[in-house]
């Protein structure tokens, strides 16, 4: 069975956002560069944030409404938790 364009989205934000996020961390501990390690931890937090807004756009565009608005949910969730673990 072929997966779909969504699935195939998917896919693809996560395998990018973890070989990112691994090839950061790899080469700060490598060159001891504490930056690098801090960029590849935070692009591994991100990577479930990029499928949930993949998916959110994939609901919207496939009109399904009442996931689509728990997908929005979530998301609404997660900016509100960054913005006030931030300040």
């Amino acid at each position: 069975m072929k997966p779909s364009p969504l699935e195939r989205t998917i896919e693809v934000i996560l395998t990018v956002g973890l070989v990112l996020s691994g090839s950061l961390l790899l080469l700060g501990l490598i060159l001891g560069h504490p930056g690098l390690q801090r960029y590849g931890i935070l692009i591994l937090m991100l990577t479930p944030v990029g499928r949930v807004v993949v998916v959110t756009v994939g609901l919207i565009n496939q009109r399904d409404w009442v996931f689509a608005l728990i997908s929005l949910w979530i998301l609404g969730v997660i900016a509100s938790s960054m913005f006030f673990s931030h300040g």
